[in-house]
């Protein structure tokens, strides 16, 4: 359904990754264009999932980790990690579909949220979610 780039022996350049997510390469340059110039992630790397997810971009900011970018045909997963208490504050904010993506996260119970984007109205509820997480420190998850 949403194939992923999945050969651990070639890293994949950024141009190759744009190219693979198709379609949603707009979203992504928009995301990406958030996370480096309005919440200052000054660390993007590409990397291999350790979960077997694929190839995907990890953003740091000033060390501490804002979320991961996995990358898909013609969409991507935006994977992130909140408190419990930061959940819950955004979670009444959110669309149906965020809720869903939320809910059925596989390690939801350890605050990861994992979020397909697939529409251009994805984004809003995606920057709010980098939002919270940058806002301050989260307390310990799990």
């Amino acid at each position: 359904m949403y194939e992923r780039l999945s050969n651990k022996n070639e890293t994949p350049t950024i141009e190759e990754l744009l190219t693979h997510i198709g379609k949603a390469k707009e979203m992504f340059e928009i995301i990406d264009n958030y996370l480096t110039d309005e919440l200052k992630a000054t660390e993007k790397k590409i990397y291999f999932d350790k979960h077997d997810k694929g190839w995907a971009v990890s953003y740091h900011a000033k060390k501490d980790y804002v979320c991961n970018i996995v990358m898909e045909k013609d969409a991507f997963l935006f994977v992130t990690r909140l408190s419990e208490e930061n959940l819950k504050k955004a979670y009444d904010d959110v669309s149906e579909y965020a809720k869903e993506c939320i809910d059925t996260s596989p390690y939801r119970h350890r605050g990861w949220i994992e979020f397909r984007m697939l529409e251009m109205e994805n984004l809003t509820e995606a920057k709010m979610l980098l939002q919270i997480r940058v806002s301050g420190k989260q307390k310990s998850i799990g």
